[in-house]
C-alpha cells in the first residue's frame, strides 16, 4: 500500500513524487520537495528530510502490521545501528536480523514491539528519557504492588481525564 506524506500549509503537487531514497517502495511526497538544477543536472531537494523520516518511522511503528523487511531496515538505518547491534539489543543472532530484512521470515511479535518501542524512545531528547523511564518504572512498580484480590475497576475523574488511581503518582 503506498503511503503519501505532505507539509501542512504547502500546496500539493498534482502528480505526487515516488521517494525512493529511504528505501522503501512506497512512500510518494505531495509536496515539500523541488528540483533544483546544478552544472546542468537536476537534483531533488527534500525540505527537513530528518523531520520526513521522523514521519515515516512514526507510520511504520504506529501501524498495525507488522513492518516489512524493508521497513524493519529503514528504522534500523534511521537508529543508526548495525544488524549486530540491533540483534543484540533484541537478543536474537545477527542472521535473524538479516532474514528480516530480506523478508526471508518475519520477525516474532517480541522484536517488533521491542523495535517499535526502541524507535519511539529515540525520539524523546536524551535529556528527558531518563525520567520517561524512571517514570514508566515506578508505574509499574505501584501497578505490581497494586491490590489484584477484587475484579472491580476504580476510575477518578481528575484534571479533567479519567484515570486509574493505581498508576497515579503517589
Amino acid at each position: 500500500m503506498n503511503q503519501h506524506f505532505y507539509r501542512k500549509g504547502e500546496d500539493l503537487c498534482k502528480e505526487p513524487l515516488h521517494y525512493t531514497m529511504s528505501g522503501l517502495d512506497n512512500i510518494y511526497l505531495k509536496n515539500g520537495f523541488e528540483w533544483e538544477w546544478e552544472d546542468g543536472e537536476k537534483y531533488l531537494s527534500v525540505k527537513d528530510m530528518d523531520g520526513l523520516h521522523r514521519a515515516i518511522g512514526l507510520h511504520i511503528v504506529l501501524a498495525r502490521k507488522a513492518p516489512t523487511g524493508k521497513e524493519l531496515r529503514f528504522l534500523r538505518n534511521e537508529l543508526n545501528m548495525s544488524q549486530a547491534d540491533l540483534a543484540k539489543v533484541l537478543s536474537v543472532s545477527d542472521q535473524s536480523v538479516a532474514r528480516w530484512e530480506k523478508g526471508h521470515c518475519e520477525a516474532n511479535g517480541g522484536a517488533v514491539f521491542a523495535l517499535r518501542t526502541i524507535y519511539l524512545l529515540s525520539l524523546v531528547p536524551v535529556e528527558e528519557r531518563a525520567a520517561l523511564l524512571d517514570g514508566l518504572v515506578e508505574r509499574l512498580k505501584r501497578l505490581a504492588d497494586a491490590d489484584e484480590t477484587s475484579d472491580s475497576i476504580v476510575l477518578q475523574f481528575k484534571d479533567n481525564k479519567w484515570r486509574d488511581p493505581a498508576l497515579l503518582a503517589a
